[in-house]
């Protein structure tokens, strides 16, 4: 990356929300033969990464709708999207959570990783503070924009990752030097209180955990990836592409029920909300009014073709990849 000051705390300790989430099945044998089905059912293993995106999948599970497309989900909560790449690039796992950052990154070391499908779809341009992340200010720090972290330090979940690059796109965006941020790498869970003691000036989150940092008196200042990224495909579920030459029409009854289960969560959201209470331990409060992704649910490339010109202008990319090839065909609408 360009930016001259880097800072890396140790971000070995897991999300909290992480050990709660529970290893599960996408519905019993008999939700397959309920659906007609010959009751058996290819199981897929599935690195998540624990968030409130994952409501649609679970839901989804939860009402057999894998299941009717043959498939039985094995979920391993990972929190490390580097370590989800690596497995899924060797086969040990099938499918697995990544950003446009990650896919772009590992085709350009020649791992060939495919988008396949979304969690939550695209994301929608709007400013509900539980959905996607959040550019949050510390309290008592008087910063109220972007622009004035410039020179700060800013709290970040990976130090080049989607959330960074969007972070500093508005901060340059904003009239600030993105290359005179200094960059700390913590986990979601350590933020909020860095934050409350004056360590961080302002950081990057994700829900469930932005509830924590405003509980604090953090402020939110901005949305990165959703104004970064309006309405577009910006979480994705990938695999290899020895595993599409090898199981296409797996990766079509995945991606296809990733799609049902997403408008069927649309459809009933206070019910799929209630997943997240057992599988990512959130509260029943917490639940009733986590939000995710609730648009368009194919993938499309123009999230690509936005995270590849941030990587040009803040990172160190300076080959250009065709966003088409990142992207199995049958997941476009």
């Amino acid at each position: 990356m360009k930016n001259s000051l880097r800072k890396a705390l140790a971000a070995g300790a897991a999300l909290a929300a992480s050990a709660l989430f529970l290893t599960a099945c996408s519905g019993d044998s008999s939700a397959g033969e309920e659906s007609g089905g010959d009751g058996e059912l290819t199981k897929v293993t599935v690195a998540i990464n624990p968030y409130n995106g994952n409501a649609p999948m679970l839901y989804g599970m939860q009402e057999g709708v894998f299941a009717e497309h043959g498939l039985e989900l094995e979920l391993v909560p990972q929190t490390d999207v580097a370590a989800i790449i690596s497995g899924v690039a060797s086969g040990q796992y099938d499918f697995g959570f990544a950003t446009v950052v990650h896919v772009i990154n590992a085709n350009l070391n020649g791992i060939p990783i495919r988008a396949v499908a979304t969690p939550e779809g695209q994301q929608k341009d709007h400013e509900e503070p539980e959905e996607g992340n959040a550019l949050v200010a510390a309290p008592g720090s008087g910063i109220t924009s972007a622009g004035q972290i410039e020179g700060k330090a800013l709290g970040v979940v990976g130090l080049a990752s989607l959330n960074t690059y969007s972070a500093l796109d508005m901060i340059a965006n904003d009239g600030g030097d993105p290359d005179s941020v200094e960059l700390v790498q913590l986990p979601f869970g350590q933020m909020t209180a860095a934050l409350a003691s004056g360590d961080l000036a302002a950081a990057v989150i994700q829900a469930p955990f932005t509830s924590e940092a405003l509980g604090v008196g953090a402020e939110i200042i901005g949305k990165p990836n959703v104004e970064t990224f309006p309405n577009m495909a910006v979480g994705l579920i990938t695999t290899s592409q020895q595993y599409i030459d090898a199981n296409e029409d797996i990766v079509k009854a995945f991606s296809d029920a990733n799609i049902e289960s997403q408008d069927l969560a649309r459809e009933n959201m206070d019910e799929a909300r209630k997943t997240l209470i057992d599988h990512l331990g959130l509260t029943e409060e917490a639940a009733s009014i986590a939000i995710w992704g609730t648009a368009d649910p194919h993938v499309n490339v123009e999230g690509f073709e936005k995270a590849q010109d941030l990587l040009i202008k803040y990172g160190d990319q300076t080959e250009e990849l065709d966003p088409a090839e990142l992207v199995w065909p049958g997941s476009l609408k």
